[in-house]
């Protein structure tokens, strides 16, 4: 190759060079602040503190430990491990990062190697003419789009986003699977339960119909108690069989997110853990750094700014470089004595003119998504505040409830033993003996599921204020994301 050829290519690369490096730097996105108050209308103002009062200290992570049930973490580890849903989400994640390799490889040169033969005969009738003639090729081709508007970053940074994005659906979906298990194991003991008081049901309604068969023989009380009491007593026995049924449900419920076979082997506690000192708030703003959910929400904006940014680009010429070198066998070149070998380098644009519109739709596309993305982000927020001031709120109002049942359960209970000893002494019939006996098993199984209710909205509250099962580190999105 001549020397003014060999110019013509350095002269070619600094230009690509100098166009590459001296690219437009991508715009800076809004900062979530801005985000919140684009997605939210004025009206809406996020007080400083929660209007359901509680302590502002940090918000602890941990929260699986304060709970100090041995069976429980196990079953939230197994669950980590073998838990369908969840592993699936890991895989999105995985899709994800390779998703960014795929936005960031326009940026790097394009290398390219081809390899060829061809071979020519001449069918001629005359025997003089007939030839064969064979050609190879081989070649090496460099090509690389020249990213000087910003596009191609916009488009990786976008990727990024999206990444970071799904992992922090990650982080949030591990939460939700630890929340859920432990809320399942619970609804599981409130099951369990429920059956021993069926079974105490089964068991008093028995007493009940036997001392009715023994009055009724001494002439003390109609055959009506007797048949009162045993439809009692059968009654007992259904609501005892459905309370099984009930707990097999639960339990292969639980089994399945544990990844386990549903054969309802699993045998539910006996009783709940005490319940752990009231939770730490923090303050509502910290939310929006705490809540995983949140903070994949806040990078999906992000991800809709730079796609929107990307699409506006491509409104802008394209500039390349194409780099090719290539060896020729052909029989002619030698005839010719000429070179097999040659090297071509190009830099072209490429200039959108008429796209039938498809360009400024895309860029109109984009936008729409943008602001779907920020409307989405204040709907994720608005709707963490409610979970967490409804959580706070029932915090109180349950421990309330429960304490006024467990009072009327001791009074119920108390009405019971007075009903039974005045029937005993003929001074009360069986029929009003077994309306009080309904009404004390009645607040029984209300007592049961209120203990649960306190339970369960611990745990929601946990979660809902972004506190991790276990030590998790958090990260908001940085303001550029276009590395």
């Amino acid at each position: 190759m001549s020397s003014h050829k060999f110019s013509l290519v350095r002269v070619l690369l600094a230009l690509a060079l100098c166009l590459a490096t001296h690219g437009c730097a991508l715009r800076t996105p809004p900062s979530p602040v801005e985000n919140l108050d684009a997605a939210l209308s004025p009206e809406t103002g996020v007080p400083l503190e929660w209007v359901a009062r509680t302590s502002n200290l940090p918000v602890v992570d941990n929260w699986l430990g304060t709970f100090d049930d041995p069976v429980l973490s196990a079953l939230v580890a197994e669950a980590m491990a073998n838990n369908l849903d969840l592993h699936q989400a890991i895989e999105d994640v995985e899709i994800a990062r390779q998703l960014v390799v795929v936005a960031g490889a326009p940026l790097k040169p394009q290398v390219g190697g081809k390899i060829g033969a061809k071979r020519t005969h001449d069918f001629g009738d005359d025997d003089r003419f007939k030839h064969t003639f064979s050609h190879t090729i081989a070649g090496l081709g460099v090509t690389w789009e020249m990213d000087l508007w910003g596009k191609l970053r916009a488009n990786r940074a976008a990727a990024i986003a999206d990444y970071e994005a799904s992992e922090f659906d990650l982080v949030y979906a591990r939460q939700s699977l630890a929340a859920t298990v432990a809320l399942n194991w619970y609804l599981v003991t409130e099951a369990l339960q429920l059956i021993q008081l069926a079974d105490d049901a089964v068991n008093i309604y028995s007493q009940l119909f036997e001392l009715s068969e023994v009055r009724n023989q001494s002439g003390k009380s109609s055959q009506l108690d007797v048949v009162d009491a045993r439809a009692r007593l059968q009654n007992a026995e259904s609501e005892r069989e459905k309370a099984k049924i009930k707990y097999g449900e639960l339990v292969r419920t639980l089994e399945v997110l544990l990844g386990r076979y549903p054969a309802a082997e699993l045998r539910g506690a006996e009783k709940y853990p005490p319940l752990p000192p009231p939770v730490s708030a923090g303050l509502p703003v910290t939310l929006l750094e705490r809540r995983p959910d949140i903070i994949a929400a806040e990078y999906l904006v992000l991800a809709a700014f730079r796609k929107e940014e990307s699409a506006r680009l491509a409104l802008l010429p394209d500039f390349s470089l194409e780099l090719t070198a290539e060896r020729l066998g052909d029989h002619l070149l030698k005839i010719l004595r000429l070179s097999p070998y040659w090297a071509s380098a190009e830099v072209g644009a490429t200039i959108p003119i008429y796209e039938g519109g498809a360009l400024c739709a895309y860029v109109r596309i984009a936008t729409a998504q943008q602001a779907q993305a920020v409307a989405n982000y204040g709907s994720v927020v608005l709707n963490a505040f409610r979970e967490v001031e409804t959580l706070l709120a029932s915090e109180s109002l349950l421990a309330g409830e429960l304490y006024y049942a467990q009072r009327a359960l001791q009074d119920r209970t108390r009405a019971v033993e007075i009903a039974i000893e005045q029937y005993r002494a003929g001074k009360r019939d069986l029929l009003w003996v077994g309306e009080l006996q309904a009404e004390q098993l009645l607040v029984e199984s209300n007592v049961i599921r209120l203990r649960n209710a306190r339970v369960s909205n611990r745990i929601r509250l946990h979660l809902a204020l972004g506190g991790g099962f276990e030590a998790v580190a958090l990260a908001a999105p940085s303001s550029g994301g276009s590395k």
